[in-house]
């Protein structure tokens, strides 16, 4: 069995028929996960490999993502809706857990879809459930500034809104909340597949309101999130404490923040092997910081974030770096796969030895079996050349 066919297959054991509170068919975050639901970045990176494959089948996936997890009353996205038969099943929320969000990554995936096969009501859908998410997080989540915080960043926070669960972004946030890189650019990254659907809908005056807003934020994160002496755009805060070197900052590729020179000195940090250029592929955190180690999001290699990475190259044109980022780290989960037959959450991009890796310190390691976590479909057609921009 090929890994694409493997990938197929987890999907297939993780669809459910329907149960309350899903009226459907449905997709849970796969049979290894410790919990049966679907949301966070899980479910829209299901329905993005998907796409290729039955691109139907994947608008069915986002579109009950968004109506099982979306508050209509502020426009919340909710960190994950679980099923009745599940321990976590909250009565009075119908199955929803709103304690916190997570990265709102999907309007990118529903552009592609719309892209792909133009469907009017699916748009305009997403576009009225978009401009409600967006107000709730700008509501929410944005500070004084004008720039864009995770509750992760909050003091005493245990939970894990922006699905760097663990990381070394964390270790210091007495003073925050502070504004994070990754949130800023996926609102403005948000925003801007915001005013395409507004355009393709003839929605004018929204889209002219979107355009001046999206120029408003991308002028303010500029100013407050490059860090020159390490030549990144990193997390914001006066003492500099949490200007860390992870792959969170390079969603100032796939925003389009970056300026040419930005993104030069970025590639340098890629392809330097002290620091994000690994023997087996691309570590969430850079190997020259000080909390590098191999634990979950602290330096282990992340599939979605080789995605996201070389996702952002291609967007800026540098596709032989974005193929040889993607073609050594699927190696590694070819190589993992040929000797495990499993898919992981995380691999070992030091020497590929996963008995090493650890989950939050526990040596069970990373969850297998968990397909919105290995878009291997996508990094397969990166390490080929294509272009996903």
């Amino acid at each position: 069995m090929d890994i694409i066919n493997a990938w197929k297959k987890l999907v297939d054991e993780a669809t459910y028929p329907a149960e309350f509170p899903f009226v459907s068919e449905w997709v849970s975050f796969g049979k290894g996960y410790p919990v049966k639901g679907l949301g966070g970045s899980h479910t829209p990176m299901i329905a993005h490999e998907m796409i290729e494959l039955d691109v139907d089948y994947a608008r069915h996936i986002l579109l009950l993502y968004l109506r099982s997890c979306l508050r209509e009353e502020d426009g919340m996205l909710a960190a994950m809706t679980v099923a009745k038969s599940d321990s976590l099943y909250p009565k009075t929320e119908k199955g929803r857990i709103y304690q916190y969000s997570h990265p709102p990554i999907w309007s990118f995936v529903a552009k592609k879809m719309l892209e792909k096969k133009w469907d009017p009501k699916f748009a305009e859908f997403c576009f009225n459930a978009g401009m409600m998410n967006l107000k709730w997080w700008e509501e929410n989540r944005k500070d004084r500034i004008g720039l864009f915080w995770y509750i992760d960043s909050y003091p005493d926070e245990k939970n894990s809104e922006s699905g760097y669960e663990n990381s070394p972004r964390w270790d210091f946030k007495d003073l925050g909340p502070f504004p994070c890189i990754d949130l800023s650019c996926l609102i403005l990254l948000y925003i801007e597949n915001l005013i395409w659907l507004a355009d393709k809908l003839a929605q004018h005056d929204k889209k002219n309101h979107l355009v001046l807003s999206h120029q408003n934020l991308k002028k303010i994160m500029d100013r407050y999130f490059w860090d020159e002496i390490i030549g990144i755009f990193c997390d914001y805060d006066l003492l500099a404490i949490n200007a860390k070197k992870t792959t969170a900052s390079f969603f100032s590729l796939v925003s389009g923040l970056a300026m040419t020179e930005d993104v030069e000195r970025m590639i340098g940090l890629l392809l330097d092997p002290k620091e994000f250029s690994a023997p087996k592929g691309m570590p969430v955190v850079s190997m020259a910081e000080p909390a590098f180690e191999l634990d979950l999001w602290r330096g282990t290699l992340s599939p979605s974030e080789v995605f996201w990475v070389c996702l952002g190259l291609q967007r800026y044109g540098y596709f032989e770096v974005a193929k040889n980022i993607a073609k050594t780290s699927l190696e590694n989960i070819y190589d993992t796969f040929k000797n495990t037959g499993k898919l992981w959450e995380f691999y070992n991009p030091v020497d590929g030895d996963m008995s090493k890796l650890k989950r939050k310190g526990s040596k069970k390691g990373p969850y297998p079996d968990c397909p919105g976590s290995v878009p291997v479909i996508s990094i397969e057609k990166i390490a080929e050349g294509e272009n996903l921009w």
